[in-house]
């Protein structure tokens, strides 16, 4: 009976909106990751996959998409986007088009589905025909946006992910995209946009995250070029290159570790077109239950030339009611299996 009456409290929550209501999950989706088709493809490539949630949720969520690791082919046009759709309780597709010339072999997307009345996803496509300094010239260039949203933020948060771009690079000895986020107001945030050398931004497609959560933790990081950056250390070819990154975070992170959101994505980069395939990685690794700290490495390897790379991150801990929490540990002493292969996913290692 007591676990009825739970469950119809948390149903009934979640369709009303309650303000202190939440449901997080995330996860990864390896849909591209070297096949036949996509090392040999036949353009236009379009594919989904389906994604079902873990738990179901209460109601129809959120969803943000950002990638964690992609590779395509030296001095090569890229031409790709991902998107989402027909999203349910139960799940939903991720869409993957690309038409080339530049071959993608892999590409990671993490996901992240939330039900939470003080965060938003926003998709901004900016077509050829708004990035009139990007898609042509040379030399540093650069191009303002605004980004709006609803009032209900009094004191936002906001990050910024790329899932998808058409670049021209057959001139440029760089690809470069660079994302700069201004300071956010209670309804709009300026955007920058910025690239060099003859690589011409045709299109952008733009995942943005804004939230007034403070126990949403999120931030963005990066390295350029300097003496310590490993980026540019390619004496080591058959490792991952990375930086590592650390934060403490609350100690509600570290109860019920395996439902912790850790997503984190790629932001910018500035590669070198010629001097090797494009290939960068990033990965949230754990939180440690000793310390409190949350553990993150981003790089590349082989012959790429990373001269600059950024990722951002968005952390967040259970975000399950106290009695939610006792019907999900009888659902896990139920089912290890699924719980097991999640927290795997979740915990999959970038540091070599």
């Amino acid at each position: 009976m007591f676990i009825i009456v739970a469950i119809l409290c948390v149903s009934v929550l979640g369709q009303l909106g309650y303000d202190g209501y939440t449901e997080w999950q995330s996860g990864i989706d390896r849909t591209i990751n070297r096949q036949n088709k996509f090392v040999e493809p036949v353009y236009p490539l379009q594919m989904f996959t389906r994604v079902q949630f873990p738990r179901q949720f209460s109601r129809r969520p959120q969803v943000l998409i950002m990638h964690e690791e992609i590779e395509w082919n030296k001095n090569r046009n890229i031409n790709y986007q991902t998107f989402i759709s027909d999203v349910t309780v139960k799940g939903f597709y991720i869409n993957y088009l690309i038409n080339g010339p530049a071959i993608i072999p892999i590409l990671r997307v993490r996901w992240v589905a939330f039900v939470d009345s003080e965060a938003e996803v926003q998709y901004v496509n900016y077509q050829f025909e708004d990035l009139i300094r990007l898609r042509q010239g040379f030399g540093t260039r650069f191009q303002d946006f605004m980004v709006q949203y609803y009032l209900k933020y009094p004191t936002p948060r906001v990050v910024a992910f790329i899932v998808g771009a058409e670049i021209e690079v057959y001139d440029s000895l760089t690809t470069t995209i660079q994302i700069q986020l201004g300071k956010p107001t209670g309804s709009a945030t300026p955007v920058r946009f910025l690239t060099r050398d003859r690589c011409h931004i045709n299109t952008l497609r733009i995942a943005y995250f804004i939230s007034s959560d403070y126990s949403t933790i999120m931030g963005t990081l990066g390295s350029s070029d300097n003496y310590f950056n490993q980026f540019l250390d390619n004496e080591n070819r058959m490792k991952l290159r990375v930086q590592r990154f650390e934060r403490e975070v609350p100690s509600s992170f570290i109860f019920e570790s395996h439902q912790n959101v850790l997503a984190q994505g790629i932001t910018g980069f500035d590669v070198h077109s010629r001097a090797g395939n494009f290939y960068i990685k990033v990965g949230g690794e754990y939180v440690d239950k000793k310390s409190s700290t949350y553990h993150c490495a981003y790089g590349t390897k082989g012959d790429t030339v990373l001269q600059y790379m950024e990722i951002s991150y968005i952390l967040h801990p259970p975000a399950l009611p106290p009695y939610q929490m006792l019907i999900e540990e009888s659902v896990i002493d139920n089912n290890d299996v699924t719980v097991i292969e999640h927290q795997e996913l979740l915990n999959d290692s970038l540091i070599p």
